[in-house]
């Protein structure tokens, strides 16, 4: 695609807009997820309007992951019908009135309907920007644009937490509101995205899109970049799996699944995923003031200068990640990952149940702890999803994992503020440092290396008959080109 070509031909204009108003709306996501963990100690004082009880606030948190799982899960169908960009605008709409419910809102259904709101507009700009980006963008630059989307998202939940120790919560749900508009008004003067275009049979403006992102003097360019693309789309019509009205191919479709290079990925990736959860990656998102002040009980650690902390930390950490991952591989990252967070919280367990060490010392160790989870059990779940998964499951395979993943953070969060009540905040980070250890455990066994790889590459490895990573030497020797053969005629 155009995207980055047109960066180094110097028409930087259409791909920095295209990136700003991406990276806009990830912020605008970001803003959402943060925002519980501003807005539940302000509740608790006695200068709102409505008080709430711990139920009511568990669901506050649990039903905008609710909603984000039904904003997934539509998304595909949205952006199958509308466009990508159409699907993104429907996404920050719901956001901007979620947030002008919340900033209105003098009881809390009219709360958890703003939250609704909220929730279900991330669940559909997540891919939606995704793609959107993706289908504009050179492949060369790829990798890093997408990860930056998560770098973004990062700000959002900084900004939201350095907005709300400073302000009510009713005005930083104005802010969002008033950030929610800009992005609105500003998306609409992007193009859709050429595939979408295409494989609707709107030809001549998918031409005009490349034409925008290359610039004038480019219709060499222009036509080379829309033959490649009509190409691709009319292989894909020729693939005889394409064929739904025949019930052989139907059978075909199905056994698919039940293949080695499909189910052998899609178990590992989704295990990483629900287990993420349990090692508080994003429950320490929702419930960060709440959290950080159960740290101590002498009243020595100021909760909201620490939560921004850890939110300054997190962003830091995200470009980290991004610039580590040209050097790194996967193993590495995710390994490392859950060993030092792991470790992190395990320790910060024992210092609180201990009530004798310094304050600021338990919080090195929680900085340390944010720092480890982020910069890879935060961004290599959604990462890997298109690397390890094949081509003709990564849709589908890639909607149920970002589902269920959501469902499992729905029961997390609900059930958070019970829990963290019967284990006390000790207890909280011995269960995150546990399950990351076990994470980095599982990882270590199983996750194949990736970095460097083709998806043709990465195929032939699951087609092996070995499961743990470990013991992938033993079968290399002495096989034949047919399992590659065949893993290169499946990727086609």
């Amino acid at each position: 695609m155009a995207f980055g070509k047109s960066l180094s031909c110097g028409v930087w204009k259409p791909a920095a807009t295209v990136a700003a108003l991406v990276y806009l709306t990830a912020i605008c996501s970001g803003l959402t997820s943060g925002y519980s963990a501003i807005l539940l100690p302000q509740l608790r004082a006695n200068n709102t309007d409505f008080e709430v009880d711990e139920d009511v606030e568990s669901w506050i948190v649990s039903i905008y992951i609710g909603a984000t799982c039904v904003g997934c899960l539509l998304s595909g169908i949205i952006m199958d019908l509308w466009g990508r960009r159409l699907a993104v605008q429907i996404a920050v709409c719901s956001v901007c009135i979620g947030w002008l419910l919340i900033a209105t809102s003098t009881t809390y259904p009219l709360m958890l309907v703003g939250r609704a709101l909220c929730g279900f507009g991330k669940g559909v700009a997540t891919p939606g920007v995704t793609f959107h980006l993706e289908e504009m963008a050179d492949p060369r630059l790829r990798g890093t644009l997408s990860a930056c989307i998560l770098l973004t998202y990062s700000i959002g939940i900084m900004l939201i937490s350095l907005i709300g120790t400073h302000v009510s919560w009713k005005m930083s749900a104005g802010l969002g509101v008033a950030i929610a508009l800009i992005d609105l008004v500003g998306y609409s003067l992007l193009h859709e995205s050429p595939v979408w275009l295409v494989r609707n049979n709107r030809i001549n403006e998918a031409r005009k899109v490349f034409s925008w992102l290359w610039g004038t003097g480019h219709h060499v360019e222009v036509e080379s970049d829309l033959q490649e693309l009509l190409k691709r789309i009319e292989d894909e019509s020729t693939d005889p799996t394409s064929d739904t009205d025949s019930s052989l191919v139907s059978s075909h479709k199905w056994k698919q699944y039940l293949r080695p290079q499909v189910y052998k990925p899609f178990i590992i990736i989704h295990v990483f995923n629900i287990m993420q959860i349990v090692c508080g990656t994003n429950l320490f998102i929702f419930y960060a003031v709440d959290i950080v002040s159960g740290l101590t009980t002498d009243g020595s650690l100021d909760s909201n200068l620490v939560t921004n902390l850890t939110s300054i930390v997190r962003v830091a950490f995200m470009a980290v990640s991004c610039v580590i991952l040209v050097w790194l591989g996967r193993r590495t990252i995710c390994v490392s990952s859950g060993l030092g967070s792991g470790i992190s919280a395990v320790l910060i367990g024992t210092f609180v149940y201990m009530h004798n060490v310094h304050a600021w010392v338990i919080t090195g160790f929680v900085l340390l702890y944010v720092a480890f989870n982020t910069y890879g059990y935060f961004v290599m779940p959604p990462s890997m999803i298109g690397e390890i998964l094949p081509s003709k499951i990564r849709c589908v395979g890639g909607a149920y994992i970002f589902t269920m993943n959501d469902i499992g953070m729905f029961f997390a969060t609900k059930a958070f503020p019970s829990v963290a009540r019967a284990v006390g905040t000790h207890g909280l980070f011995w269960i995150f440092g546990v399950s990351s250890l076990l994470c980095s455990l599982f990882l270590y066994l199983m996750l194949p290396e990736t970095k460097g790889r083709s998806l043709v590459q990465i195929e032939e490895y699951f087609l092996q008959p070995n499961v743990l990573w470990l013991t992938r030497n033993k079968f290399q020797k002495g096989r034949s080109d047919s399992r590659f053969k065949q893993a290169k005629c499946e990727l086609k």
